[in-house]
């Protein structure tokens, strides 16, 4: 008997005109919570600063007095349109004047996002008669004396007081991005039992309990090349 894989259908085409009873109902809600949702919201994740963009004025000022009373810890800001607002939530920032001499004096070590240098220095407060009219400014409170403002001045520390500091290392680094570093040195590396060993087995790379690095092997020359490859994936300072 053949065997038929596609059946044989007709398609009928009618236009059938109907009466659709039914009505448009507006709702402002622009997809988004409405208020009892964004008061439920804010009570559960209780943030720690808010600011209140868009919205009408009325009902922002209404939300603000809800999380003012208690809802939220620090500051609510409702900015107006264009305006600019700090919302730092660490306050115990201080700006510093940095002396030429010391900056001229800092090695910096290139990391993920920025370069990183040791500064061994001691802030004295100098006095900056340009910045005088930063005394009207009530949220600004700089010691004064005649005419001027003391400035906090980071200044390098005298080199016999010096005492040194041990090596940081800085970066979070993933052994499996720190194999394929060593693929491309030519090093053959692979896991086994969440260690990175490389050239079967004689040096081991392995994170410890504590998240920290630790290189094991052989003193050979391969070795000391896996250190410093490991090392390039730090900013040393």
């Amino acid at each position: 008997m053949q065997d038929i894989s596609e059946v044989p259908t007709k398609c009928v085409k009618t236009t059938v005109t109907m009466d659709l009873c039914a009505s448009v109902q507006y709702i402002d809600f622009e997809g988004r919570s409405d208020g009892e949702s964004i008061r439920k919201i804010v009570s559960l994740i209780k943030p720690r600063r808010l600011v209140l963009v868009r919205g009408a004025q009325e009902a922002t000022e209404s939300l603000a007095s809800f999380c003012r009373s208690g809802f939220v810890p620090g500051k609510v800001f409702v900015p107006r349109m264009h305006e600019i607002v700090d919302a730092t939530t660490e306050s115990h920032i201080y700006q510093v004047r940095l002396k030429d001499s010391l900056v001229s004096s800092l090695h910096f070590s290139k990391g993920k996002d920025a370069e990183l240098a040791w500064v061994d220095g001691m802030v004295t407060m100098s006095i900056d008669e340009s910045k005088a009219d930063l005394g009207t400014d009530k949220d600004i409170n700089h010691p004064r004396f005649g005419d001027g403002i003391a400035i906090p001045t980071l200044e390098p520390v005298p080199p016999h007081l010096v005492e040194g500091h041990q090596m940081v290392f800085v970066n979070e680094l993933k052994l499996s991005d720190f194999k394929q570093v060593l693929l491309r040195a030519g090093i053959h590396a692979e896991f086994s039992g969440g260690i990175l060993y490389c050239n079967a087995g004689l040096i081991a790379v392995r994170r410890n309990e504590a998240g920290r690095i630790n290189l094991e092997g052989c003193i050979c020359d391969d070795y000391y090349r896996v250190r410093e490859l490991l090392y390039e994936q730090y900013a040393i300072v």
